[in-house]
């Protein structure tokens, strides 16, 4: 079933509508996706820093507190006081408690302390905040960092999270604490010990105004791996799953992981400076991609649309360009059919009216040119009768020639008879067959016929001597190649000389070429002479050394031909090169029978 140019050409639109419209949709949703993508995660990498500055903000607040308290003068003096009646003591709690509000009243962490103890040297212990007065002082003093910070050299050391120790909790099953060790000015001696704990509540509070993402999570991590602060509430005091994940991260890049339920999760971490905590900050992958989905829609729908568009405006652009075709084709029609008067008028200003001005032009020029090849058949049958006539005149010749031959055989004149015999071979070679090639053999043959006859002429003057390759004698040449040499040669070296001369013809096969060499010690000619001689070589084309070259140059290419050597009085050399080709068609060298 054959199709319509139309149809092809609306599909062959279509389809190469849909690939680079495709291609450009694709490339424009996958870069915007990767855009928004890049975007919202650095945005979400910014806050994150944002809030981790803020932490570690905050954790100095209470690293400062410790600070102050084993720094301050009056502190220091209390704890180094050897207390002998309780009312001194109590004096001595109290200028703790003073100076410990003097300091409250710059900052707001005071409300958050769960349990707040100045342990000294001499057992008497400062106790301070909401759950401290419940709090079992001997299990903090048996936990392993209460030796560890003491006997160290270690004056700050993070808790983290850790179960409170009050019996009587009032809030917070869970506290953060930190200590710190007193030391002498003068030695390194321990005065005292500060444990310091505090609700995670104040995180909580800390953040409770923050926006995240929707479906986004903030963690806040300690030291130990366990929760400090989560936006939803759920984790806190657990240890963080997927941690060791997380810590193989780069600090300050996101990444995408799967949690436990397969959901996948945008995640990032920022880990606050001076501390060996972490703000981590998880979001649904699909609601961070939730824009792309709009993207997406709008993409298919502006090239559903742009499809359809171009369908219907191609439909019509090319059925205007095939109107005039078919028109066209109808016309052509006809003219197939044999109405040369058939005309087509398209009358447009684009290729297709310059087509069918081109195409009435043709049909003009066959109309013309079938009234001309009716008159050349006419001309044609007188020439074949005339050419046939002229054929008479050759054959005639060689037929006289051959009447005379045999007379000299009956009248036994041999000289005669053997000139008219050359003569006789020479003609028939000439009248042969019409094509061009021939062996190097009866090439070679010819050429010794012709010298035979210019010997008789100039009265055995020269001598030839012949230096041929067997092998070579069936490969391929053009007709009449050497004697037009050969007689040069002659005519022009041997003849004005004084006494005998002597021409040298070698045929050799060097690589893939045949090199003839025709030398003779005729009378020579000076460079200006061979230069003469080689600038009116293309003017040559008669019957002499000119069109031997010209016919070369035709027959295998401008890089073959002849070349001329010659020293004034010495010799002349031309030498031949042409290709070597072992087996030429010969089909056209049709021979002509008497």
């Amino acid at each position: 079933m054959k199709k319509s140019i139309l149809k092809k050409i609306i599909l062959s639109f279509l389809f190469v509508l849909i690939l680079p419209t495709t291609a450009i949709s694709l490339t424009t949703y996958f870069l915007s996706s990767h855009l928004i993508e890049e975007k919202v995660s650095d945005s979400f990498v910014e806050n994150l820093s944002f809030i981790s500055n803020n932490i570690e903000k905050e954790l100095k607040q209470w690293e400062n507190l410790t600070k102050y308290i084993a720094a301050n003068p009056v502190i220091r003096e209390v704890l180094m006081e050897d207390y002998t009646s309780s009312s001194d003591f109590y004096v001595g709690v109290k200028k703790v408690d003073k100076e410990l509000d003097n300091y409250s009243i710059n900052t707001n962490i005071f409300a958050y302390i769960s349990s707040l103890i100045v342990f000294s040297e001499s057992g008497n212990n400062f106790l301070y905040g909401d759950d401290v007065s419940t709090l079992n002082i001997d299990k903090v003093q048996q936990q392993a960092w209460f030796k560890e910070i003491k006997d160290s050299n270690n004056q700050l050391m993070w808790l983290g999270t850790h179960n409170n120790l009050a019996e009587y909790r009032v809030q917070d099953q869970n506290v953060l604490g930190l200590a710190r060790s007193i030391k002498g000015q003068s030695t390194n001696e321990n005065l005292g010990i500060i444990y310091l704990a505090f609700r995670p509540q104040y995180f909580s509070n800390l953040f409770s105004n923050i926006e995240l993402q929707d479906g986004g999570q903030l963690f806040i991590i300690d030291n130990d791996n366990r929760v400090v602060f989560d936006s939803e509430n759920e984790v806190v005091g657990r240890e963080y799953k997927g941690i060791e994940t997380i810590r193989q991260n780069a600090d300050g890049h996101y990444f995408v992981e799967r949690d436990e339920n397969g959901q996948k999760l945008l995640i990032a971490h920022k880990k606050i400076k001076g501390f060996d905590w972490l703000a981590v900050e998880t979001i649904p992958y699909n609601s961070l991609m939730e824009s792309n989905k709009v993207i997406f829609l709008y993409t298919a729908g502006i090239f559903l649309v742009s499809f359809i568009l171009a369908g219907v405006i191609w439909y019509f652009v090319s059925s205007s360009i095939m109107k005039p075709i078919k028109k066209l084709t109808s016309t052509m029609k006809k003219v197939e059919d044999g109405d040369l008067t058939a005309r087509a008028d398209i009358e447009r200003d684009d290729e297709i009216g310059l087509m069918n001005q081109h195409f009435n032009y043709m049909i003009d020029q066959i109309q013309e040119l079938f009234q001309t090849n009716l008159e050349e058949q006419e001309k044609k049958k007188t020439a074949e009768y005339k050419a046939l006539q002229a054929q008479i005149n050759p054959h005639f010749l060689y037929n006289t020639l051959n009447t005379i031959r045999w007379m000299a055989i009956i009248q036994k004149v041999e000289p005669i008879q053997e000139a008219i015999e050359v003569l006789g071979r020479l003609l028939r070679s000439k009248f042969k067959s019409p094509g061009q090639f021939t062996t190097l053999e009866e090439e070679i043959d010819y050429l010794k016929d012709y010298i035979y006859i210019e010997k008789l002429r100039y009265n055995n003057k020269f001598d030839v001597e012949y230096y041929i390759q067997p092998d070579l004698l069936t490969t391929s040449c053009i007709k009449f190649m050497l004697q037009p040499i050969v007689e040069n040669a002659i005519f022009h070296g041997i003849q004005p000389k004084e006494g005998p001369g002597k021409i040298i013809i070698a045929i050799q096969q060097k690589d893939d070429l045949i090199v003839i060499d025709v030398w003779d010690d005729g009378v020579g000619m000076d460079k200006q002479q061979i230069e003469a001689i080689q600038m009116k070589m293309s003017e040559l084309a008669g019957i002499g050394i000119g069109n031997v070259d010209e016919r070369l140059k035709l027959t295998y290419g401008e890089q073959y031909g002849l070349s001329i050597k010659s020293e004034v009085g010495m010799f002349t050399e031309i030498k031949i090169i042409y290709p070597l080709i072992r087996s030429h068609s010969l089909k056209d060298d049709v021979e002509v029978e008497d």
